[in-house]
């Protein structure tokens, strides 16, 4: 079994996570998009036609066309949102740099001291700190 050794370690792989989420929330949307032209055009050429409208029809296009918008809808939350789930996936318990993976958890400055990018410090909630605040009192 695979244990990370540095904090840097687990900020590459959550890192790569991330990236991947992305990739498929692409592949998904795009799958989606197409879906929906093709259930879309097929049932307004099918209508169009000399076969007319059918209740199976109707049937088929509800139900495609609720599979596809499920798809774009999923595609669309792993590309823009998918924190949460990378955060279940490789969950970290330390606020750390993005771009560097530096440790924040005793940071003081809204720049990270290791190499300068601008964090909130509203990132640093109690929630997400180490919780050694408490031996201090």
């Amino acid at each position: 079994m695979w244990v990370a050794r540095r904090h840097g370690d687990i900020v590459r792989y959550k890192t790569l996570f991330r990236t991947l989420l992305k990739l498929v929330g692409v592949w998904l949307a795009v799958n989606g998009i197409l879906g929906l032209f093709y259930t879309g055009t097929h049932t307004i050429l099918r209508a169009v036609s000399e076969s007319g409208w059918s209740e199976q029809m109707a049937h088929w296009s509800i139900s495609n066309g609720a599979w596809y918008a499920c798809r774009l809808a999923i595609g669309l939350y792993l590309f823009f949102g998918g924190e949460w789930i990378a955060g279940l996936a490789i969950p970290g318990n330390r606020p750390y740099c993005h771009e560097c993976g530096y440790d924040l958890s005793q940071a003081e400055a809204s720049r990270c001291p290791e190499c300068g990018t601008r964090f909130r410090q509203e990132d640093l909630s109690p929630a997400k700190t180490t919780g050694n605040e408490d031996q201090n009192l």
